[in-house]
C-alpha cells in the first residue's frame, strides 16, 4: 500500500528536526538543534553502519503477468509453451513473501519478469502490469533494476575476493561518498557477524579451480552483498539452496530482520523446512505456470481442506502442499477450485504516475523524501576515479593470489615457448645474408616471435571477458561502478602484465637467435602488436557470453591475421576484392615495423643487403611509411577498445 503524503512530509520532518533545521531552542548537540552537528554525527553513524536501520519500504504489486514460449521453426517438435498465465500477486511493506512450486512451475520466470532481468525477446513473449505502492514500473530499464537488490541463484561472487573484501567492496561503491571508512568497517563486521560468516570472512570465495568456502558460505556473502545498501526491495532466487536447515533457518532469521526494518522481501524456495516455511508471512504457489494459492501462510491449511486435500496430523505443511500440486491432475485440481484467478492489486487504487503527481518521480519515490537530507550528508555515489582504483586494486590482488594459475601459466608457457624459438633459431640473427635458406629462417624466426606475442596474449584477454561476464553484469546492474571505470581499470592491469610477458620473450629470443634492431625497439612493435591484437580480443570477447563460445571465436582472430600479414603470400597477389583486410590487421603492420628494423642493415655485403631490400620488399614495407605503420597501430588499439567498450556498455544494459 502506498504511504501517506502526510506521512512522508512528517518523515521529511522529522529528518529535518534530527539534524538540527528546526533551529527552535539550544540543545545539548543530541539533535535538539543547537547547530554543533553532533546530533548530526551521531544519527549519520548510527544509520550508516546498520544493515538494519529503518526505512521507508515499498508494496510491490502485479497482475496479468503472462510469458510465453512462441513456436519454434518446426511446430510439430517445438509448440508453443504458455510458461506464466494470468500471475498476480503482492509482497506487502515489511513482509516476506515466498513463492514455491515444482520444478518448471515458473518461480524463477517470475522473479526474472519482476526484477526487470526478463523482457520480450526473440521467441519470448512478456506482459505485465507491475507497481510500486500503485505507481506503475518497468522492472526491465535499467534504472529501475538498480533500485532492486537481486541474489541470484548463481552465485557471481570474484573468485579470489574473501567474504570481508566482497562486501566491503559493495559497500564501499554503492553507498554515498561521504560514508567514512569506519563506518564501512563496522558494516561490513556487522554483515558478517549476522551471517555467521566470521570463521570464513577471510577464505577466498574459491570456484571451479579455486578451492574455498562453502557453497552455503557462498551463497550467504552473496545475500551479504546486496544487504549492505539497505534496500527497500530485496529479491532472491533460491536462497537457501546448498544450505543446511540451520543455515537456512539463520539465512531468514537475517530476511525476517530486514522486513522489521521496512523491507519488502521475496524470494522463490523449492521445498522448505516447516521451521523456514513457518517464518514466512505470505506464499505464493505456482503450478504450471498459473497461480494455485495466494495468501497467509496460516490459511493454507484451511484452503487446502477446503478443495478436499486436508494436511495430514505432523505433517510438515511445504511437503503436503508441494505433494498436492506434483501428485494430483491440473485439471483436478482446477475443477476443485485450486485456481481461483482473479486477485491481483488487492486494495490498489487508480494508476498514478509522475505525470499525474509531481512529488514523486518514475519510480513512486518521495520527491519531498529526496531531498531531505540528514545534515550535510553528501549523497552522490563515489567519483569515478574511485570506482578505477577499486577495480585496479582488486585486480592487482586477483594476479596477486592468483600467480600460480592464470598468471603464473601464462608467464610460464611465454617461457618455455620463447626459450624453443630461441634455441631453435639459434643464432641465425648472426649468419650471412647472402644465402636465400638463411635469409627466411631470419624471417621466420621474427615471424614466431610475433605471431607468440599476437597470441599469447590475445587469447587470454579473449577468455577472460566471457569468464568474468557473470560478476560484471551482476555489479553493473546493480550500480557498483560504471562500464567506462571497468573498461579503464582492466586495461590498465592488461598493460603491466603484457608489458611485463613481452619484455620476458623479447629478452629470452633476442640474445639466443642474435637480432641486429635495437632491443628496445623490438620490445616496442612487439608490444604494440600485442596490445593492438588484445584489443581486437577485448572487442570479440565483450560479444561473447561463454568462454566455450571465445574458444570457438579463436580463429576468426587469429587465421585473418596470419592470411593478410604477407609472409605466406604476397600482398600483390591477394585478390583486389579482399585485399583490403590486411589493412585491418595489426600483424600486417608489426611484421613490415620488424622487418625495417632487422634488414637495415645486412651482413654479406651487397649481395646480402641487395637481398634484404628484396625481402623487405616483398612484405610490402617503405621505410618512408614507417610513421604510418606506427600510427595504424595505435589507431588499431584505440578504435577496437573503443568499440569493445560501447559492445559491453550495450551488453550491460540489455537484459542479463
Amino acid at each position: 500500500m502506498a504511504v501517506p503524503e502526510d506521512a512522508e512530509m512528517g518523515l521529511a520532518r522529522r529528518a529535518g528536526n534530527a539534524n538540527g533545521s528546526g533551529r527552535s531552542g539550544s540543545g545539548s548537540g543530541d539533535g535538539d538543534g543547537d547547530g554543533d552537528g553532533d546530533g548530526d554525527g551521531n544519527l549519520r553513524r548510527s544509520v550508516a553502519d546498520d544493515p538494519f536501520a529503518e526505512r521507508l519500504g515499498k508494496t510491490l504489486s502485479w497482475r496479468s503477468v503472462n510469458m510465453t514460449l512462441a513456436a519454434g521453426r518446426n511446430a510439430s517438435k517445438q509448440p508453443p509453451r504458455e510458461l506464466l498465465r494470468d500471475v498476480y500477486g503482492r509482497v506487502p511493506r515489511g513482509e516476506i513473501t515466498a513463492v514455491m512450486g515444482p520444478s518448471g512451475a515458473g518461480k524463477t520466470s517470475l522473479l526474472n519478469i519482476l526484477a526487470g532481468r526478463t523482457r520480450s525477446e526473440g521467441r519470448i513473449a512478456v506482459g505485465a502490469d507491475i507497481r510500486l505502492d500503485d505507481y506503475q514500473v518497468d522492472p526491465a530499464n535499467i534504472a529501475v533494476r538498480k533500485q532492486i537488490a537481486f541474489v541470484a541463484q548463481d552465485d557471481s561472487l570474484q573468485v579470489t575476493a574473501t567474504p570481508r573484501e566482497a562486501i566491503r567492496f559493495s559497500a564501499k561503491l554503492r553507498l554515498p561518498r561521504a560514508t567514512a571508512e569506519d563506518e564501512l568497517d563496522r558494516l561490513t563486521e556487522r554483515m558478517l557477524g549476522e551471517l555467521g560468516l566470521e570463521q570464513c570472512a577471510d577464505t577466498m570465495v574459491g570456484g571451479d579451480l579455486v578451492k574455498g568456502i562453502s557453497g552455503g558460505e557462498r551463497k550467504r556473502t552473496s545475500v551479504g552483498v546486496e544487504l549492505v545498501t539497505k534496500p527497500a526491495l530485496v529479491f532472491l532466487d533460491e536462497p537457501t539452496s546448498g544450505l543446511d536447515s540451520f543455515s537456512a533457518v539463520q539465512l531468514v532469521q537475517v530476511l525476517k530482520k530486514l522486513t522489521h526494518a521496512g523491507s519488502s522481501v521475496l524470494f522463490t524456495i523449492h521445498q522448505p523446512s516447516s521451521e523456514v516455511f513457518n517464518s514466512f508471512d505470505h506464499l505464493i504457489l505456482l503450478n504450471k505456470g498459473r497461480v494455485m494459492y495466494d495468501g497467509g501462510i496460516a490459511d493454507v491449511p484451511t484452503f487446502f481442506s477446503g478443495r478436499g486435500h486436508p494436511l495430514p496430523p505432523l505433517y510438515n505443511p511445504s511437503d503436503w502442499i508441494m505433494s498436492v500440486a506434483q501428485t494430483v491432475p491440473i485439471e483436478e485440481l482446477d475443477r476443485a477450485g485450486f485456481f481461483p484467478g482473479g486477485g491481483g492489486l488487492k486494495g490498489a487504487s487508480t494508476l498514478k504516475t509522475d505525470a499525474s503527481n509531481r512529488r514523486h518521480d518514475a519510480l513512486g519515490r518521495s520527491m519531498v523524501l529526496r531531498l531531505s537530507r540528514v545534515g550535510d550528508i553528501d549523497e552522490r555515489k563515489v567519483s569515478l576515479v574511485t570506482q578505477i582504483g577499486m577495480l585496479y586494486v582488486r585486480e592487482l590482488r586477483n594476479l596477486k593470489r592468483d600467480t600460480k594459475g592464470k598468471i603464473g601459466a601464462r608467464m610460464g608457457v611465454t617461457t618455455v615457448l620463447a626459450t624453443l624459438i630461441g634455441i631453435v633459431f639459434f643464432g641465425v640473427g648472426n649468419c650471412e645474408s647472402d644465402s636465400e635458406q638463411v635469409l627466411q629462417s631470419h624471417l621466420g624466426a621474427l615471424i614466431m616471435i610475433l605471431m607468440m606475442a599476437m597470441l599469447g596474449t590475445a587469447q587470454p584477454t579473449l577468455l577472460t571477458f566471457p569468464a568474468e561476464r557473470p560478476v560484471f553484469l551482476r555489479e553493473y546492474s546493480t550500480d557498483h561502478y560504471s562500464v567506462v571505470s571497468y573498461f579503464l581499470s582492466r586495461l590498465t592491469v592488461e598493460l603491466v602484465v603484457t608489458l611485463i610477458q613481452v619484455f620476458v620473450m623479447c629478452l629470452i629470443t633476442y640474445f639466443l637467435i642474435g637480432l641486429n634492431m635495437n632491443f628496445f625497439l623490438m620490445v616496442s612493435i612487439v608490444y604494440s602488436l600485442a596490445m593492438a591484437s588484445s584489443a581486437y580480443a577485448v572487442m570479440l570477447g565483450a560479444s561473447v557470453s561463454t568462454p566455450k563460445r571465445g574458444q570457438e571465436m579463436l580463429p576468426l582472430l587469429f587465421v585473418p591475421q596470419l592470411l593478410f600479414a604477407g609472409f605466406f603470400v604476397a600482398p600483390d597477389l591477394i585478390p583486389r576484392w579482399l585485399s583490403w583486410a590486411q589493412y585491418l590487421c595489426s600483424l600486417t603492420y608489426a611484421v613490415r615495423l620488424i622487418a625495417l628494423a632487422e634488414f637495415e642493415e645486412c651482413t654479406g655485403g651487397e649481395i646480402g643487403q641487395m637481398m634484404c631490400d628484396r625481402l623487405v620488399e616483398r612484405l610490402g614495407a617503405e621505410e618512408s611509411s614507417e610513421w604510418l605503420y606506427w600510427l595504424v597501430l595505435v589507431c588499431i588499439f584505440f578504435s577496437a577498445r573503443v568499440a569493445g567498450l560501447l559492445i559491453l556498455r550495450k551488453k550491460a544494459t540489455k537484459i542479463s
